[in-house]
């Protein structure tokens, strides 16, 4: 089959390195990579006359791009998509309504969002790992100087959230609602949190204070949209600066991060890293490789803990919903629910060696055998060759 891949900006490569893997023929449009957020009248001319040129049978990309979407849809050419952010808000647009679309999401909760929206060809499918690539990881002596940690997380805290600019210019009674809701969800990773939606008293006074209505350029309601883009960043941020710091006052802990806070207290702080090398390498090189997902994500697995157990690295995450129908607990994969579980499976597995790379080596068996990008491309091909047949 003959696929052109549209690139996404600040992504990966693995899916037609995947495509290629299966003996498909792949093709880019080299100079162009796509932001959904972003208009690119000039890159999605180039698609259009590719695809139109070519004798291509589908075009495919991460996130979902309502351009490309109407573009396939007046081609009569099949758009597949797979998400890795949740909520992705390019999905709220009438164009996931065309029925060349085959769109994948990550998250089961945002599928049964949109499911009931009546949204043609949706279908739920978790994130994976190219173990091609990660297989590919040489780890030399000087890595393991550089490299090597007791617990470690590549991320960064979301301190540029819209809650930081615009709080303090809330009256006290509506800044309580806010405040509340940071502190009534905050390092609760028990139960599913629920995208949130702010009162209509809340979004009435951003929108006659910030003009606020003209942030959503997509057709999703104002109160969610506020709600998740005032609210779970900040929580995503609080969370991330509380787990660490908690971690800091009895462990080692190196963080890889472009972001800079004041609030960050005795942590090893390093520069980002490289998503496709010396990433990969600290995952090797950790012995407690930590995930603590955004809060928007309401149920399902970030790339991240994919990424991490496709390199053979053991993982401590928040808990979430999905995770026991993807991995077993305590054998594949260790999670915390409050701060309390925590510290102690922290120092627990930072002391028992043998239980803990254990865990690592089974989680790396799954991947491999279950979640890596060859066997989702293959689920995602049998899945549109099937409908369209």
């Amino acid at each position: 089959m003959n696929f052109l891949f549209l690139k996404t900006a600040k992504s990966t490569m693995d899916i037609p390195w995947a495509l290629l893997e299966l003996g498909h023929t792949v093709e880019t449009v080299e100079e162009y990579a796509f932001d959904p957020l972003v208009e690119n009248e000039t890159g999605y001319l180039a698609i259009e006359h590719k695809l139109q040129e070519g004798s291509f049978q589908f075009l495919i990309s991460y996130l979902f791009f309502p351009n490309a979407a109407d573009i396939c849809y007046k081609l009569h050419i099949p758009y597949i998509s797979w998400t890795y952010d949740s909520p992705l808000i390019s999905l709220f647009h009438t164009s996931v309504l065309h029925p060349t679309n085959y769109i994948f999401l990550f998250d089961k909760s945002e599928y049964e969002y949109f499911h009931a929206l009546h949204v043609p060809h949706l279908y739920y499918l978790p994130m994976a790992t190219n173990v091609s690539r990660t297989g590919a990881l040489e780890i030399v002596e000087e890595d393991e100087k550089k490299y090597s940690s007791d617990i470690s997380f590549v991320g960064n805290l979301y301190e540029n959230n819209s809650y930081n600019y615009i709080i303090q210019s809330f009256p006290e009674p509506l800044a309580l609602e806010l405040k509340t809701y940071l502190m009534s969800n905050l390092c609760d990773w028990s139960k599913k949190r629920p995208w949130p939606r702010l009162s209509p008293e809340v979004v009435d006074f951003m929108v006659n204070s910030f003009q606020s209505d003209k942030w959503k350029t997509f057709d999703i309601d104002l109160d969610l949209y506020l709600g998740i883009l005032v609210l779970s960043r900040k929580l995503g941020e609080m969370e991330r600066l509380t787990v660490l710091n908690t971690l800091s006052e009895q462990h080692d802990v190196d963080f890889y991060t472009t972001s800079t806070s004041p609030y960050l207290n005795g942590i090893h702080t390093h520069s980002g890293v490289n998503y496709e090398t010396d990433m990969n390498k600290i995952f090797y090189l950790s012995k407690i490789n930590l995930n603590i997902t955004l809060p928007s994500i309401e149920t399902g697995l970030p790339q991240r803990i994919f990424d991490i157990m496709g390199c053979g690295g053991f993982v401590l995450t928040n808990y979430q919903e999905e995770i026991p129908s993807l991995f077993e607990i305590g054998k594949e994969i260790e999670v915390f629910r409050d701060l309390e579980e925590l510290k102690q499976k922290t120092a627990y597995y930072l002391t028992h060696e043998k239980e803990r790379l254990t865990i690592a080596m089974n989680g790396y068996k799954k991947i491999y055998s279950l979640h890596s990008y060859t066997n989702r491309l293959q689920e995602i091909i049998k899945t549109v060759t099937e409908d369209l047949n």
